[in-house]
């Protein structure tokens, strides 16, 4: 059964072309077995079709535990790392956030109005 209020899950490879494309992109690393990471996955989903705009991904980091653990040096899930539009870490949360939350953080570094 697929869930439909989540992010659809992305390989990274399918991704990494995107970041540092001159849009502004939010990475959301989680597990499909984490309660914390469905729930970040859902409020990502509200926030998408709000703002279909957005370059937001979820991956999955079981399947890219290399780029979780090597690349982004993740170490809890979920997390979130917000990049700029030539793809420049802006800022990073571990743990999962509420909307309003989402929403002021998205507005500060210029992802939404």
């Amino acid at each position: 059964m697929v869930n439909k209020d989540i992010l659809p899950v992305h390989s990274y490879n399918e991704v990494k072309e995107k970041i540092g494309n001159g849009r502004p992109t939010v990475l959301s690393f989680g597990m499909s077995h984490c309660y914390s990471c469905l729930a970040m996955s859902r409020v990502f989903y509200e926030i998408v079709q709000e703002h279909p705009e957005l370059q937001l991904y979820s991956i999955d980091s079981q399947k890219d535990r290399i780029i979780s653990r090597d690349i982004y040096r993740l170490k809890e899930m979920p997390a979130q790392i917000f990049l700029d539009e030539k793809g420049e870490e802006l800022f990073r949360h571990t743990g999962a956030y509420k909307k309003p939350v989402v929403e002021v953080i998205l507005r500060k570094y210029g992802f939404t109005l």
